[in-house]
């Protein structure tokens, strides 16, 4: 086995040394080995021979043998120079990611945030690797991380730690819905609206079983007079129609703040409607997705530092 530790320090290089003469069994072979001179490496043994205050080998004319010391140093010198090989290998497959891609599965909402600001910023360090973002029916981003189908997901809703399939899961955001009116409205709360207060205008909802619709159900069982406008199947059918007078609408914030854009009034719901956004993903990602998945909470943890 080769052991390559040119980057580290000189007691893991005289570790590593040590065990290129135990598998070589002479100093010459070793020295060979390592590229290295025969008087260099002896060096190195005699210095680690008095850092640990005693002999590692019985030598055997040319032959070094180790004896009990030397038995009891080599499975933790394994253990440490094996470590640190990896931890460089770690380092270098998230810091030279020349080409690759990532697979997410996202909804819509959460592709426009947090989604491409992460993406803008991940390619800006990585232009070789390509990210795909997938459609999926809702609430199934776990699945396709858990089968391989992709390598991370995004999702609405959920706690922070390990899940029960095994899957990790990160907060990377907070996702909320907003009103949003059509041009010119004139709201009676410039921060935030109640159920009753956004009622006043015609809705454009979407079709039963979305987490935007439930809102409007639950206005309706709870006795506010609804007055649906228009159900669309598709959510980027609602901006135009409330751009166009239609009525109002309840949508994501990355959604209401390009309608608030083009002309719509957006403002806030009283209560708020907010859920964490959180990442899923295996406990050992590929490299790309590992690095992707340090952008995506990274940009979290800036934001919570402000």
């Amino acid at each position: 086995m080769a052991y390559d530790l040119s980057q580290a320090g000189s007691d893991a290089r005289r570790l590593a040394y040590f065990l290129a003469v135990v598998d070589a069994g002479t100093l010459t072979r070793a020295a060979q080995q390592l590229h290295i001179a025969q008087p260099s490496l002896s060096l190195a043994i005699r210095d680690l021979e008095q850092d640990f205050g005693a002999p590692l080998f019985n030598r055997i004319g040319r032959k070094l043998v180790l004896n009990e010391t030397g038995q009891a140093l080599v499975a933790i010198a394994r253990q440490i120079v094996g470590g640190l090989s990896g931890a460089r290998e770690a380092v270098a497959a998230r810091t030279s990611l020349d080409t690759g891609e990532v697979t997410v599965a996202a909804p819509p909402s959460l592709a426009m945030e947090p989604l491409a600001p992460a993406i803008a910023d991940f390619r800006r360090r990585y232009p070789g690797v390509r990210i795909t973002i997938r459609s999926n029916p809702p609430g199934t981003e776990g699945e396709l991380v858990a089968e391989g189908q992709v390598d991370l997901g995004l999702a609405i809703g959920g706690s922070d730690g390990e899940r029960d399939d095994g899957l990790l899961q990160q907060p990377v955001g907070v996702h909320e819905v907003v009103a949003v009116l059509p041009p010119g409205s004139v709201p009676s709360a410039s921060n935030a609206l109640t159920s009753a207060e956004l009622v006043k205008w015609p809705l454009v909802v979407t079709e039963p079983g979305s987490r935007l619709r439930a809102r409007v159900d639950q206005m309706i069982n709870d006795g506010l007079r609804v007055r649906i406008a228009a159900e669309v199947a598709y959510r980027e059918a609602m901006i135009p129609l409330v751009l166009a007078g239609v009525g109002a609408s309840i949508l994501p914030w990355s959604v209401g703040r390009l309608a608030g854009q083009l002309g719509a009034v957006v403002v806030g719901l009283e209560p708020p409607m907010l859920s964490p956004m959180m990442l899923l993903h295996r406990q050992e990602p590929s490299a790309a997705a590992a690095v992707f998945a340090d952008t995506l909470t990274g940009m979290y943890q800036d934001i919570r530092s402000r």
